[in-house]
């Protein structure tokens, strides 16, 4: 399932609008579990957001998800003082205790945008500054769409080290997403696999 139709479900999960959502202050608790379907993306950008929460959270994946590891998330969340519970194996089901975050300095041991963004979520509701600095350069969809937003957020000259400072108010902005191109390309091949498919309409 699409990351934005996970995203949205989860939301009206929570009972808020999504406008409301972007506009305020966050995610409330939600009545039992919350399911990722096998949205890796909204998983790791939701464990971020509600490490700093007020409540505590479990989320949940389809067959393929609950493999995927998440210790490469958790680890590094935890310098925040953030507490994740995974399974022994370190995958979903996760239980994410909200509670009041701190600043750190991390660095993170794999290169992943994903991981990344979860981070700064979490950065931006501790409190104090925080550093957070790269293996390697990542896409910076997030600090651009939340510098956007109001966010305090720098990224230094090497493109690897990242400074957020947290307690900002972040207002509600008008945003476009544009298509997933991932999303096409499985068609796109098939198309050029039979050539009487038409690639476009």
């Amino acid at each position: 399932m699409a990351l934005g139709n996970i995203a949205q479900q989860f939301l009206r999960q929570l009972d808020i609008d999504l406008v409301a959502y972007v506009a305020q202050v966050g995610p409330v608790e939600a009545v039992g579990v919350n399911a990722m379907g096998n949205s890796g993306t909204t998983n790791r950008l939701l464990l971020g957001i509600l490490a700093g929460s007020s409540f505590a959270s479990q989320l949940i994946g389809d067959a393929s998800l609950s493999k995927r590891p998440m210790k490469r998330v958790s680890q590094p969340l935890a310098k925040f003082g953030a507490e994740i519970a995974l399974s022994p194996a370190g995958t979903l089901p996760a239980t994410v205790i909200g509670q009041k975050l701190h600043g750190a300095e991390i660095q993170l041991e794999v290169a992943s945008a994903q991981v990344k963004s979860a981070a700064i979520f979490a950065a931006l509701k501790a409190g104090s500054p925080s550093t957070i600095i790269e293996k390697l350069p990542t896409r910076n969809h997030t600090e651009i769409m939340l510098r956007q937003f109001g966010a305090d957020i720098t990224t230094e000259a090497d493109n690897l080290t990242i400074h957020v400072q947290p307690g900002q108010e972040m207002l509600g902005q008008e945003v476009e997403v544009p298509g997933d191109m991932s999303s096409a390309a499985f068609w796109l091949t098939a198309g050029r696999l039979r050539e009487s498919w038409p690639l476009m309409s």
